[in-house]
């Protein structure tokens, strides 16, 4: 009636049916209370729903209930494009909900024997331990060359040490302490003789400054510590 051919007409009522079928086969495999189990239930009865009024239109026509007109012919034909697109969605939703494979199981270790020895521990399966993974060893950073200062002073330092300065007043000492030598007629002065010789000359005089200015004199001419003492 809505202008087919009676081959393609047949489509029709194979996709109300297969519609139907499938949205209710879809329904009870997805999880209670889930949106596309809402969905899928929808869809079934949307299909039985559409079945009906086929057939209720094709009555009411073939009695002359009702007049054939344009929108009768859109509807038609834009069914079975609809069911199509509607169950290819339910398919997909489907497909997301396939509960995951079990996991593969695994494979049997092979089994371990264990061989005793008389007197001795007993023999244990060689496991294989995991080699080390060597870290290589940290890199220093190099520190930048400094550069010279333009306006360093450099100075030259002696490896001998310096001499002490001598003191001014130390060849006044000598020669009072060597005068002291002859005074005497040729003897060796004491500290006494040395420390008033050098208190009337205005010289230091202490037991420490006598005893040295006489070690120097001696120094150099040892021959006048071999004389007698005064």
């Amino acid at each position: 009636m809505a202008g087919w051919d009676w081959q393609f007409a047949l489509i029709m009522p194979a996709s109300l049916s297969m519609y139907a079928a499938v949205a209710a086969a879809i329904a009870g495999s997805l999880p209670r209370r889930s949106p596309e189990r809402c969905q899928a239930n929808v869809g079934a009865i949307i299909a039985l729903a559409l079945a009906m009024a086929a057939q209720i239109c094709e009555h009411l026509i073939s009695g002359g209930y009702l007049q054939k007109s344009a929108w009768i012919v859109v509807i038609v034909s834009a069914t079975p494009p609809a069911v199509a697109a509607h169950v290819l969605h339910l398919t997909a939703t489907a497909r997301r909900h396939e509960p995951s494979r079990a996991p593969t199981e695994a494979k049997p270790e092979p089994p371990t024997v264990n061989v005793t020895r008389t007197n001795g521990p007993p023999w244990k399966p060689v496991l294989d331990k995991p080699i080390p993974v060597l870290q290589p060893p940290p890199q220093k950073a190099v520190s930048p060359a400094l550069t010279p200062r333009p306006e360093a002073v450099t100075a030259r330092v002696s490896p001998e040490p310096e001499k002490a300065t001598e003191s001014p007043q130390r060849p006044s000492a000598d020669e009072v302490v060597r005068r002291l030598y002859d005074e005497l007629g040729g003897k060796r002065p004491g500290t006494r003789h040395i420390r008033q010789a050098l208190a009337d000359a205005d010289l230091p005089n202490s037991d420490g400054s006598c005893r040295q200015a006489r070690l120097r004199v001696e120094q150099e001419e040892p021959e006048l510590k071999e004389l007698p003492p005064a």
